[in-house]
């Protein structure tokens, strides 16, 4: 399981590099159009291609106590939304079965798609951070599980990187204070 979890890594790396590699920089002071070619999982998921932002934010969890997250921050850069949703997208579908996971306290990485500021949602990543450390996505009304166990919290460490946020993870669990 570790090489195929490896190989679905390296998978996932490789399509962003290429869809990052594809693209030119606009002018300075200005962002290039978004991709027209949309993120699609493999579960059947599209991200829209008309995404051309991404609002990262992070909820620290009901064990917080008084922990605050960072301010929520919107990357428009076209390479780095493609980027982004091209992580979230290359994701199996979550196995289905019964496992037996940690307690989560809601402690996640949101990635919210949207075409323009203060526009409606078109995708939004959902990146547990504690539990079972899955991912939803939710595109419209429909709703889709993936990554494997315990996939997320690593899959939010490349989000940030890919997007140029340099955020630190919290913990899985917040020590006793």
């Amino acid at each position: 399981m570790p090489l195929l979890r490896a190989a679905v890594l390296a998978l996932g790396l490789a399509l962003a590099l290429t869809a990052c590699a594809g693209s030119s920089s606009p002018p300075a002071g200005q962002t290039a159009p978004a991709s027209a070619q949309p993120a699609v999982a493999r579960s059947g998921a599209v991200i829209p291609g008309a995404a051309r932002q991404v609002t990262l934010s992070l909820k620290y969890g009901a064990n917080a106590g008084s922990r605050k997250p960072p301010a929520p921050v919107t990357v428009t850069s076209s390479v780095k939304v493609s980027a982004v949703a091209g992580l979230v997208t290359v994701q199996p579908p979550s196995p289905s079965g019964t496992y037996n996971c940690p307690s989560a306290d809601g402690m996640a990485l949101i990635a919210t798609f949207r075409a323009q500021p203060d526009g409606p949602a078109l995708a939004t990543a959902t990146l547990a951070l504690n539990g079972c450390e899955g991912t939803d996505l939710t595109v419209g009304a429909k709703d889709y599980a993936l990554g494997e166990p315990d996939s997320a919290r690593s899959l939010a460490a490349r989000v940030l990187k890919a997007a140029g946020v340099p955020w630190t993870l919290p913990p899985a669990s917040w020590p006793m204070s």
